[in-house]
């Protein structure tokens, strides 16, 4: 799950646009996901209706339905990738947070102790 981003330098504005751009990624993915398995089942309906009339026509519907199943499972997986991806950056984000705030918290402590002497 690694990618090229991974091996270069970045801002924390870069990564959280990163995050934000794979959540609106995923969003997406999952809605469609939803939406397919929608249209599967009316696929799937309609071809059981269309059965007694054309054989023909209900099988084309139901490998239709079929099709709709397998691209449905690979946008959710695609959606869950990209949750976990962002999930990913966002430790980034938040271990960098941590860093700065130590950093800031070094530099207090050097104040406070030389204040404390004069």
């Amino acid at each position: 799950m690694f990618s090229e981003n991974d091996l270069v330098a970045r801002s924390k504005e870069d990564m959280t646009r990163e995050v934000e751009k794979l959540l609106a990624d995923a969003k997406r993915l999952k809605e469609e996901h939803d939406a397919a398995l929608l249209r599967e089942m009316e696929l799937r309906a309609k071809s059981v209706e269309t059965r007694a009339a054309d054989a023909a026509e209900a099988e084309k519907l139901w490998q239709e339905a079929e099709e709709l199943r397998d691209s449905s499972k690979e946008m959710l997986r695609l959606s869950m990738e990209n949750r976990l991806r962002a999930a990913e950056v966002q430790h980034r984000i938040d271990i960098h947070d941590q860093i700065e705030s130590m950093d800031n918290s070094d530099e207090v402590w050097r104040k406070a102790a030389g204040v404390g002497r004069s």
